[in-house]
């Protein structure tokens, strides 16, 4: 599991929350827990830094816990990453 670096400074928007970060991709099955910030998790959006990286990542939102998006993308590149959900 890659090693996710959450921005200090989340934004609030009335009991929404958004929080933003970074990791860097150690293999195509990579897990961003969110659960330290956020109750649920209404969107989630993931994009490569490297403009050259053309595949898209598959973006899945688990069940238990409702806070982990679950990511299939290329391995070793870096991601940037919004996601939006009630405060916790």
């Amino acid at each position: 599991m890659a090693t996710v670096t959450i921005d200090p400074r989340p934004t609030v928007l009335g009991n929404l929350m958004m929080v933003t970060g970074s990791f860097t991709a150690d293999g195509t099955s990579q897990t961003v827990s969110l659960g330290d910030h956020l109750a649920t998790i209404d969107s989630f959006t993931i994009m490569p830094v490297k403009a050259s990286v053309v595949a898209t990542p598959i973006v899945t939102i688990d069940t238990d816990p409702v806070t982990d998006i679950l990511l299939t993308v290329v391995n070793t590149e870096d991601y940037r990453f919004m996601a939006l959900g009630q405060r916790s």
